[in-house]
């Protein structure tokens, strides 16, 4: 018989912050306030100015084994790219009795070595009652998020078979070789959370901000004219 999909959560951190004329992806970086507020603006009812949102970046989950010993292949990390962005950050994955505190605006994948992430920004509405929410992310006291998707298949590493049909236990040993299960088949990315306790092993990361291109011109052609001493001030007679 068919088994139902899974609906699964899958933990992870919030990695850094972005200011709202930064970028937030591996590709070129936009260098101006205007292009992440047009990337926003995609999403929202009204033109809003970069002053009213926070904009953050943070790893939703990776290709590696993690405490719960689970994984995902490349391929499911590269669905749930272009499925994040519109979804809702929210926390603690309470779906039932609170609503959206942001929304993911774009997403890309990141690579660090083995490691491939889905590296999501999102915006977050700079309102009295987003306040304390978003000085308590910029403090690194909301450090962790999670992910909430569905899923159809958990592939047993050992064997290749659905998980739930063979006598394989995560966590255990089968010939010198660790089981962990490859969640493949993903259906959905239902939302984004921030959660008191991940797994995924990722933290905050220091981000490089990007200057906007006229003043990063500006301090180029100021080092480049600047003059270059070939002498020393000292005489001889200092020696």
């Amino acid at each position: 018989m068919d088994l139902d999909p899974f609906v699964f959560q899958r933990e992870g951190w919030v990695i850094g912050m972005r200011a709202a004329d930064a970028a937030a992806t591996d590709a070129p970086a936009p260098d101006a306030a205007d292009d992440i507020a047009s990337a926003v603006n995609r999403f929202a009812l009204r033109p809003l100015r970069p002053e009213e949102f926070a904009v953050f970046t943070l790893d939703l989950c990776h290709n590696q084994v993690d405490r719960h010993f689970s994984r995902f292949p490349e391929e499911e990390l590269e669905k749930i790219n272009r499925m994040t962005p519109g979804r809702p950050l929210m926390e603690r994955h309470d779906l039932r009795g609170s609503l959206p505190r942001g929304t993911f605006f774009r997403s890309c994948l990141h690579h660090d070595g083995d490691r491939v992430s889905v590296r999501p920004d999102v915006y977050v509405l700079r309102t009295p009652e987003n306040a304390a929410f978003i000085q308590n992310i910029e403090g690194g006291v909301y450090r962790e998020t999670s992910i909430g998707f569905s899923f159809r298949l958990p592939e047993c590493s050992i064997c290749g078979e659905d998980l739930r049909r063979c006598n394989h236990a995560p966590g255990r040993e089968y010939g010198g070789k660790q089981c962990h299960f490859i969640m493949r088949d993903v259906l959905g990315v239902i939302e984004g959370s921030v959660v008191p306790s991940g797994s995924q092993g990722t933290g905050f990361v220091a981000q490089t901000r990007a200057l906007p291109t006229l003043v990063a011109l500006e301090q180029a052609r100021r080092a480049f004219h600047a003059p270059i001493e070939l002498f020393s001030r000292r005489t001889w007679a200092d020696e």
